[in-house]
Parts: structure tokens; sequence; C-alpha cells
């Protein structure tokens, strides 16, 4: 065989793995509309199976994730969710061009500009989903605020499989439409209600994030008084003992100003103003010689507060509640958050990334602030130089049947306080302070720093802390 002929059977072959690629891109489309493999295998008539082992190919094709696993269904990674809308117009308009209808001829035009939100691109009743999707559109750039989130509600709030995530800047606008109080509370409601039961997208977070923080005037990350941000929202049926703000005084002690930012009047609200410790008035105090402070959500971001205060009428967390942990009121260059385990357990560390942050850690467990938790194995989501990298971390043994328990005829500050007075020593909950300071140290001191030398460095800060006690 010649070389022109070589060439021509190398060409051949490349076109048939190309269209082979191309159906890889029908069932990304699929996957990314309906959420769900079943629904997915089901809309394009393949086994589930089938559809699994494309995803599989998918993964291969890209070097990377596309879909997290969740109990909700399938969540796109934040790389599968920027590339949505370019799938979804080309096989939208492929479909466009194999079945243009009687009245709805091929045209030499560009793909289309507002590609339908379903795969069944055409309907008997009604307008079709691309006019839907146009309809969408148009209401996106209106001028009414209000008519606005109409369409960012119908956008995130309709059937599965007709439906999409807001793009960040969407977010942004939608969020900062509701920090505005210039909506109905019908419309509030049923935006955070949609949200809740779809699941948060990384991009809308960030844009929630975005819009949150200008809202509330607060600094560029990296330019606030701050260098640790420790958001820590602990639901107000909490039990235990907030051991991890002993751990962010170690921190402090070390020569680092922290920040923790939480719910006004909660416990670690509670806790501060029971050892007396720094409670700050507004983000200008953060200013201060303090090293360690507390600033209740209600005196930076009351927009958000007020949001996240309807939980008794929900019985469950809506948006405002995961935007709380991306404030960072003293714009801290690295921040530290705890999050429940969840069905997107890298939901904020995505969203750091998203938004350009350097360095953020989110250590996984039962609390909505970042503790390490005896007997228990966590995940730690890290960002440190624009690397993700995730690590297992494991708490220190107990020691005893209970962690923690209150000292005899003490409350739960008082023993919260012998604790870090020394009249009161669990070697559990001791070991708790030192492994969670420790994490905090080693996203402070960068990637070349390795958990066994900032676990040390907290001990010493710990066996300090009990000399000046004393």
């Amino acid at each position: 065989m010649d070389g022109a002929a070589a060439n021509v059977e190398d060409s051949a072959v490349d076109i048939v793995q190309d269209l082979d690629r191309l159906k890889l891109l029908i069932v990304f489309d699929a996957l990314l509309v309906e959420g769900n493999l079943g629904r997915a295998a089901e809309k394009l008539g393949k086994t589930p199976s089938a559809i699994s082992r494309n995803l599989r190919q998918l993964r291969e094709h890209y070097g990377q994730e596309v879909f997290y696993r969740t109990g909700k269904g399938m969540i796109p990674t934040p790389f599968a969710e920027s590339l949505r809308l370019r799938i979804r117009a080309l096989v939208s308009e492929a479909n466009a061009l194999l079945y243009p209808g009687p009245d709805k001829a091929a045209s030499p035009g560009p793909l289309l500009h507002h590609p339908p939100l379903a795969l069944n691109q055409w309907s008997e009743a009604g307008p079709d989903s691309t006019e839907l999707a146009r309809r969408l559109a148009v209401s996106a750039r209106h001028a009414d605020p209000v008519q606005r989130f109409a369409g960012y509600i119908a956008m995130i709030g309709n059937a599965a499989g007709q439906t999409r995530p807001m793009s960040q800047s969407e977010a942004e606008d939608a969020f900062g439409i509701l920090l505005s109080g210039a909506i109905a509370d019908a419309q509030v409601g049923a935006f955070l209600i949609a949200l809740r039961s779809r699941g948060l997208m990384s991009q809308e977070l960030a844009g929630f994030s975005r819009a949150a923080r200008q809202h509330s005037q607060l600094p560029a990350i990296g330019n606030g008084p701050a260098d640790l941000d420790w958001p820590a929202y602990l639901s107000p049926r909490a039990q235990g003992i907030p051991l991890f703000i002993h751990a962010a005084r170690l921190v402090a002690s070390a020569g680092y100003k922290v920040v923790l930012h939480g719910y006004d009047g909660g416990i670690v609200h509670q806790a501060f103003d029971h050892a007396n410790l720094h409670v700050a008035p507004s983000t200008r105090a953060l200013s201060s010689t303090n090293s360690l402070a507390f600033l209740p959500i209600g005196y930076f971001a009351p927009g958000v507060s007020k949001l996240a205060a309807l939980y008794p009428l929900f019985m469950m967390p809506n948006a405002a509640h995961f935007v709380a942990a991306m404030l960072n009121p003293g714009a801290a260059g690295t921040t530290l958050a705890g999050q429940r385990g969840g069905e997107h357990p890298k939901l904020h560390r995505d969203t750091a990334r998203l938004l350009g942050w350097d360095t953020f850690g989110v250590l996984s467990g039962q609390r909505d602030a970042a503790q390490i938790i005896a007997g228990k194995g966590q995940d730690l989501f890290l960002l440190q130089a624009e690397e993700t990298t995730d690590h297992w971390v494991v708490g220190p043994t107990v020691q005893k049947s209970k962690q923690h328990p209150h000292a005899a005829g003490f409350t739960r500050l008082e023993t919260w306080q012998a604790i870090w007075d020394g009249y009161f020593e669990p070697p559990t909950a001791i070991g708790e302070i030192i492994e969670t300071a420790a994490v905090a140290l080693k996203l402070l001191g960068g990637p070349e720093v390795s958990l066994t030398n900032a676990r040390e460095f907290a001990r010493e800060l710990w066996a300090r802390r009990r000399r000046e006690t004393s």
C-alpha cells in the first residue's frame, strides 16, 4: 500500500472514531439534561448498562470525572457544567436539521442562540421547548427584576428534563434580586424550594456568593485584615462542645488573625461572650489588634441572615445556609469550612475554585463548622495554589465511653472553658482540638507544610497555652 492510500485509510479510521465520539456527546447531553442515568437511557432508547459504559468512555476521553453520583442523581462537575449549553446547542441543532418539521424548514443559520432545555424538542400542544427557551432568555434580559426573577424560577423549577442550572452570572443576578427585597414572598419561596429540590451547583453558589459579598460591601478576598476565615454556622439543635473554637484560639496564638462568623446568639456567639473573647460589632472592627474575633452574620450580612432564618418555615436548609460559608467577612486569603456529608461534599471547594480563591479547605463531618471528630475518618478537600487535592484524615482514638462528658456540676460552656483553662482534661477532647488546629495550620502554611509537622506545632501551642493559663 502506497503512502497516499495509507493516509486515506488512516483518515477514514479517524472519521469513524470521531463519529463515535460525537455519539458520546449525545449521551453527555442526555445525562446533563435528565440528571439521571436511567432516564437518560430511556430517552435514548438504550440500556442503563450501555449508558454507564458511555459515561466511562467520557471520563477516559476527558481524563477527569464529569459527574458526581449523589442521592439526588448525577450532578455535573464544574467542567461538565461549562460545556452544557454548547453541547445542548449542538445536539438540538442536529435534531432540528434531521427533523425540521413541516413549518420549520432547515436554514443555513448558526447554531441555536437559545437551545431548548428538553430532549424532546417539539410539542403538539402549546409552545415547543425551543420557544420556551427563547422566552426564558427574553425574561433574563428584562429590565423589571420581578420578570427576570420569574424567568429564573422557570429555568430551575420545571419538570425533570426540562430545566437547567443557572450560569454564574445568572445566579449572581438572581441572588442580588433576592437580597434586594424587590420580589414577592411567593417568588422567594418558589426559588428556594426549587433549588433545594434539585440541589445547588457550584457555579450557582459562586454567583450567589458574589452577589452576597457585593451586597454586604465586603472587601476582595486577600485584601482584608484576616489571615484565616472560619465559618461556624452550627444548628441551634447542635449538641456537644464547640472545641473548634479552642483550635482557632491556638492558631491565633501562633500569630495569625482568625475570624469566625456564625449565627447571632448561637452557641459560638455565647462561647465568645462566656470567655470574654472579642465579638466584633462590624467588619470595620476586625482591623483591631485582637487576633481572634467572632462576627455574627446579622451584623454584616442581614439579608443572608434573614433568608437563613426561614428554616422553621421550610424545615430544611436553603441556599442562604450554603452562601453563609462563602461570605468571608474578613476577606482572608485562607478559609477552613466544615460541611455535613450531603449530596455534594465538594460543593464549597469547587465554588472557591470558580471564584478564583487561593486557599480553601472543607472538612466533612457531622457539623457545619470545621472540627476533627474522635474515632471517625473524615474527608478533607483542599484548594491550594489552584490545585485541588482530596485527603482522608482520622480523628484521635476515643479513650472513654463518652468523648468529653461535662465536668461534674458544670454547664456546657463552663466545661468548654474548663478544658482550655486546664481544670478538665479529657484526652479525647484535647486530641480533637490539636488535630483540628493542625488542619488549619497546614492550610495557612501552604502545600509544603505536612500535616505531621502542623500537628507537632499544634501540640506545642497547646502546651504553651497551658503554661500561660497556669
